[in-house]
């Protein structure tokens, strides 16, 4: 996925509640606090996508994927029968990736490795030479597909193949562009994107990838007549997406012993954000590991929203996040001084909605783990009010509290 897809992406989920600014700046998009310096070396750009980017993985002995253990809605691909029997075959072996497509589209690598674009007969010429009005972007080698941040709208599901995904829009609310509450005006682009589990597998990626990560899906068109005459084949081209050699379930080796509770603990270091100006309120940690032989983690993270003791009555309060992975590899660490969050299966996320109704005032955030650990968080506490954040206020809707994806 490009930057300027991942950039637009943010920017939409930013005005979700408003007509979306023209040129607005990238700060229109995000406001965290205490963003982690983990991602070292990185430019202040891609700090702000990663806090929004949701990376992908497939698993392979066990072929049945471990999707996002929460209680999030599935959805399947656009119902369109598409016979893809005489379709093309691209295989990259280098990444590890496989997928048909229809005679007559044109393919082409991008300058970004693992990266290939699709583009249909009539937007051939262009593809070959920068970006056509119609086009499948796959992209290889990601993070793991389930990101650092809240991807508003995304819904959950899995491939043919078994593979999990999350597939968001870059329409009203990130829901996928496909019906007249959240698609942009009809002359006006649109893309949708899926965020797929590929699984643990070190070919094609990055060192420090070697480990869950993802494949990504980019369908993109000028306008709502491109999008719904390519659409469906589009998704036919991302249902027929497959590992060439198998991999390693994301989730980890179950055969491990049961982590003890002493090896392990929680961490927050602060990370925490505001979306669709400052009305989602969301925080994000990881799973240190502390000592012992390698062990496999499924542990249930509950957080309370309270005061004084007492929880305060708003939906999904206490809220439970499942994560589970395998240590020490899918834990975090230090370097220089900064927790080392890079995703993956024991990365955990939390989104509040609507946090500043009436009668929440005072809030705070209590992180309880099933090793016996307690962490109290504080409450929500955003920046001063600016013309490019508004304060949040109480829009008279339901306050509500989950673990992310939900």
């Amino acid at each position: 996925m490009s930057i300027e897809d991942r950039v637009r992406r943010v920017l939409a989920e930013a005005v979700a509640d408003e007509p979306p600014p023209r040129g607005a700046p990238l700060e229109h998009a995000l406001r965290r606090g205490r963003l982690r310096p983990v991602l070292t070396g990185a430019v202040a750009m891609v700090l702000v996508l990663a806090a929004v980017v949701a990376v992908a993985a497939v698993r392979g002995t066990d072929r049945t994927p471990a999707g996002p253990a929460v209680t999030t809605a599935t959805t399947a691909p656009t119902s369109t029968t598409i016979t893809t029997d005489r379709w093309k075959t691209y295989t990259d072996s280098a990444h590890n990736v496989r997928f048909r497509y229809p005679p007559g589209w044109v393919v082409r690598a991008r300058n970004q490795e693992g990266m290939v674009t699709l583009a249909p007969p009539e937007h051939a010429r262009r593809a070959l030479a920068s970006s056509p009005p119609s086009a499948v972007t796959v992209s290889a080698g990601g993070g793991y597909y389930i990101g650092e941040g809240p991807e508003v709208g995304a819904t959950w599901g899995r491939l043919p193949g078994g593979q999990a995904y999350l597939r968001y829009g870059t329409g009203q609310g990130g829901a996928w562009p496909d019906s007249v509450e959240t698609a942009p005006p009809a002359d006006q682009p649109r893309s949708g994107s899926y965020s797929i589990d590929w699984g643990r597998d070190c070919k094609g990626v990055k060192p420090y990838r070697c480990g869950p990560h993802s494949v990504n899906v980019t369908i993109s068109a000028g306008n709502a007549g491109l999008w719904g005459r390519y659409v469906a084949v589009a998704e036919a081209i991302v249902r027929s997406l497959e590992p060439v050699t198998a991999t390693r379930p994301s989730h980890g080796d179950r055969r491990l012993p049961a982590c003890r509770s002493d090896q392990w603990r929680v961490i927050w270091s602060g990370d925490q954000g505001y979306v669709s100006f400052q009305q989602r309120f969301f925080l994000s940690g990881g799973v240190q590991y502390l000592r012992g032989p390698r062990c496999h983690l499924r542990a249930d993270l509950e957080l309370l929203v309270h005061k004084d003791g007492r929880p305060l009555a708003l939906a999904g309060n206490p809220a439970v996040r499942v994560i589970e992975g395998d240590l020490p590899e899918d834990g975090i660490g230090r370097s220089g001084g900064s927790w080392v969050m890079r995703g993956g299966p024991l990365f955990w996320s939390f989104s509040w909605q609507e946090w500043c109704n009436k009668g929440l005032e005072g809030a705070t955030l209590r992180l309880t783990a099933p090793n016996g650990q307690r962490l109290e968080l504080g409450g929500p506490k955003p920046g001063p009010p600016s013309p490019l954040f508004k304060k949040c206020v109480d829009r008279g809707q339901p306050s509500r509290l989950a673990g992310w994806p939900s």
